[in-house]
């Protein structure tokens, strides 16, 4: 919604649909909440579990769906349903003349059956005549990506209107074709302003509340939208029916004479016009303009927003605020207090207005209709997944709780389903990208996926250059009360593999060195990488040739059987025949001494880096990372080793991904340091180039967005959770497919710490407010100790 030029472009695709479609004269527009059915999502969740979390992964879901239910009652998405009354004068038009004389002896024969009180049998044949109408109308619906029913979803629509509010299970009810079955209710309308429901399987009560009326100028009423905000489930039921020129006509110039006798009156006796006769003649002279156009039709509608309830007093309560909720849209709304029943069975599916129908009809033009923004939801993340937080539909709130607990729009994610060839996804790409400035965040989504990506039957890896998870994670192991509490979660909490690269530790010399853990073509193009951080071959054309030449060498014995390492290039240039090259070689070998490079830079004594558990962290020891915000000329030695590690890191990361008979994921923390480079970026892209062919997903957790814009890389993140950068804002917001505005802006300014932009598979976005629902994964996704001065900062806010 905060897109203004993409929301209106989509009014005007619906205004052209409206009049398209206008000879087909009687619609029903409804907007329903049907049931979410978590259960049976995590159900085909818990298929992608692994085998040794599948306890943990049933009782978290069963969890999710209790605290849901818990918070939020009935859990429910809004579908959209059209309905257009197929006419018998359409089908007639492209019938023979001996067809339309036996079509009109049957109207005739079906006009005295049903005086006659009778019932008569439909042959499949009376069906067969509308189906060249059905498929031209399909055909025109898909401009709008309107999708058939199927005969049990036709079922359950039908049925729908007789259970509303009321428990029941869709499938079951999809199945029961008899009418008796589908009406099966009784409905008891002696309690004013509300009906009792009951059904075989429960009871409740609805309200229909009637729009009486709208605002002069119906531009951004946006009532289908404006309606899912409110913090029950509703429903919105529309007949529309179009009106014919010549009535409209007619009509138009007897309130065009009545407004100008008025005027008249009240200039004959010296008064000046009244406010609302001069706008209501101006809008009949634009009526006037407006309905000369061949395309332009009246169309009358009816609209009510229905509530359920357990009680009337509840129903009565919600009809309440349902009118005061859209007073503020500038909607006047009743709750009819005798006409409760009929309106019941004028919105049933296939009733249509009537000249009866008086009472709270509503006069625009398409373009009015299309205002109201039928079926735009805020649907965003995935419909199979974890809970990772709620959509806020860019409503200004206090905090973040308050943000968290007016929404009712949850969101799932799936961390692997970009690259399934997914139905409307618009990328085929695994990657993530989270980014924002410190402290807004990211680093607490990041656990809280890997968290979850933890219980899937994934290969997984998060480098943790800070060295911090592993502290976090074992203060939770060693909290007697969560261990007594949350035994399954403490046992899959055990099931981490540390590895921790100190090179300090002589066992860990070589862990990444490229000669060790690269095949030839790859480990020579990191080497190179790996010492253009610490020594700058610019301008030294000798002594570079030497070290590509060293280099070669080097791999060559390696393939021959050898046990070498990087160590045996600087030996090689240290006994060269020319003064410059060895003078480096004896430079290169005092920066790598005692130095974090002993992990990429040795003589091949000690096995590289191996990864074989299905859950691994990994640490490094006295890494030295320069600040995001720092150019890269101006980086210490020691940030300069601690990146060229990083490099390795990423090059490791790359093999790790590359078997295509797993599913593997790498979490890469401080990602930013492969955007500083040239040499950082050149791993990076490679990094990422992997994970389709491959099914390896890489989570970049960084603070820029710049590098992910450049227009070769930007669809390599088929993700992306955005938290505020000031320095990055427009970036921001080009990247999650939002517009530059300043509406937008400012927007993104007031958003609280745990709130970002998501960006999914299917190129939504949204703003959404992430929220662990679990206590005891609270300890694991902290990422500063909050200290007794802080919490009493609080108490006086």
């Amino acid at each position: 919604m905060q897109n203004k030029e993409k929301v209106n472009s989509y009014k005007k695709r619906w205004k052209h649909l409206f009049e398209e479609i206008t000879s087909y004269e009687d619609f029903h527009l409804m907007m329903y909440p049907s049931e979410y059915e978590l259960e049976k999502r995590f159900k085909d969740l818990e298929t992608d579990i692994a085998e040794d979390a599948i306890d943990l992964a049933c009782y978290y879901n069963e969890e999710t769906v209790r605290l849901l239910e818990q918070r939020l009652g009935r859990l429910t998405k809004y579908d959209f349903i059209f309905g257009v009354k197929l006419k018998n004068s359409l089908v007639n038009i492209s019938m023979e003349v001996k067809e339309n004389l036996l079509s009109l002896f049957n109207t005739a024969t079906d006009t005295v059956v049903k005086m006659l009180g009778w019932e008569q049998n439909v042959p499949t044949s009376f069906f067969g005549k509308y189906e060249e109408v059905e498929e031209t109308l399909a055909n025109i619906m898909a401009s709008v990506c309107g999708e058939r029913l199927s005969e049990n979803e036709m079922v359950y629509i039908n049925r729908y209107h007789f259970i509303r509010g009321l428990k029941h299970q869709t499938k079951e009810e999809s199945e029961m074709k008899k009418v008796d079955s589908i009406t099966n209710t009784i409905i008891d309308p002696t309690n004013p302003s509300v009906l009792n429901l009951h059904s075989d399987q429960d009871e409740g009560y609805s309200s229909f509340v009637v729009i009486d009326e709208f605002l002069h100028n119906m531009a951004e009423s946006d009532l289908f939208y404006e309606a899912q905000s409110l913090p029950f489930p509703v429903e919105i039921q529309m007949k529309v029916q179009v009106e014919s020129k010549s009535l409209t006509k007619t009509a138009l110039n007897i309130k065009k004479q009545q407004l100008k006798e008025e005027q008249w009156e009240q200039h004959s006796t010296g008064d000046r016009s009244d406010v609302s006769t001069v706008t209501s003649a101006t809008m009949v002279r634009h009526l006037q303009d407006e309905i000369k156009k061949e395309e332009v039709f009246l169309m009358n509608w009816l609209a009510v927003i229905v509530v359920h309830g357990d009680t009337k007093k509840e129903c009565v309560r919600k009809a309440t605020i349902v009118r005061r909720h859209l007073k503020g849209a500038g909607i006047t709304c009743r709750l009819p207090v005798a006409d409760q029943l009929n309106l019941f069975y004028k919105m049933l599916p296939g009733e249509k207005l009537d000249i009866t129908d008086k009472n709270w009809v509503q006069k625009t033009t398409q373009d009015g209709l299309a205002e109201c923004l039928f079926a735009v939801n805020s649907d965003v993340g995935s419909k199979i997944g974890f809970f990772l937080g709620w959509v806020d539909r860019f409503i200004e709130h206090t905090d973040l709780e308050s943000a968290i607990y007016s929404s009712r729009d949850f969101v799932l994610f799936h961390p692997f389903l970009a690259n399934q060839q997914l139905k409307g996804s618009k990328t085929r790409s695994p990657h993530c990208l989270i980014t924002g400035d410190t402290g807004n965040g990211k680093s607490y989504l990041a656990k809280l996926i890997f968290n979850y990506i933890t219980m899937l039957n994934v290969k997984s890896l998060y480098i943790d250059p800070k060295k911090e998870m592993r502290k976090w994670i074992r203060q939770v192991l060693n909290d007697q009360e969560i261990l007594k509490k949350f035994p399954l979660y403490i046992s899959h909490l055990e099931k981490y593999h540390y590895i921790t690269l100190d090179h300090q530790d002589k066992q860990n010399w070589g862990a990444l060195d490229p000669i060790s853990f690269l095949p030839p073509m790859r480990a020579k193009e990191l080497i190179e990488v790996i010492f253009e951080q610490i020594y700058d071959f610019k301008g030294k054309d000798d002594v570079s040739t030497a070290f590509l030449k060293a280099t070669s060498n080097v791999i060559e014995r390696k393939e021959r059987g050898e046990k070498v390492g990087s160590l045996h290039i600087i030996r090689e240039m240290q006994n060269h025949e020319e003064l410059a090259v060895r003078k480096a070689g004896d430079y290169l070998n005092e920066v790598a001494a005692d130095s974090i490079l002993k992990l990429c830079i040795h003589d091949g004594s000690n096995p590289a880096l191996s990864l074989k558990r299905r859950v691994t962290i990994l640490e490094v020891e006295n890494m030295d990372l320069p600040e995001q915000s720092e150019r890269f000329e101006n980086y210490t030695k020691s940030q300069l080793k601690s990146s060229a590690v990083m490099f390795a890191l990423g090059k490791f990361c790359e093999l790790f991904g590359m078997n295509p008979e797993e599913q593997t994921v790498e979490f890469i923390d401080e990602a930013w340091i492969f955007t500083t480079s040239p040499q950082g970026k050149k791993v990076e892209r490679q990094m990422r180039r992997i994970g389709r062919s491959y099914n390896n997903a890489e989570y970049f957790i960084s603070q820029s967005t710049k590098d992910a814009l450049k227009e070769e890389d930007s669809g390599n993140f088929g993700v992306a959770f955005a938290f505020d950068e000031p320095t990055e804002r427009e970036e921001v917001l080009k990247w999650v497919n939002m517009e530059v505005t300043k509406e937008n802006i400012k927007m993104m300014e007031s958003m609280f710490q745990g709130q970002c932009l998501f960006k999914d598979y299917y190129g939504r976005t949204s703003k959404i407010s992430i929220e662990c629902l679990f206590e005891e994964w609270e300890g694991t996704l902290k990422t500063v100790e909050k200290k007794a001065v802080a919490f009493a900062e609080e108490e006086y806010i």
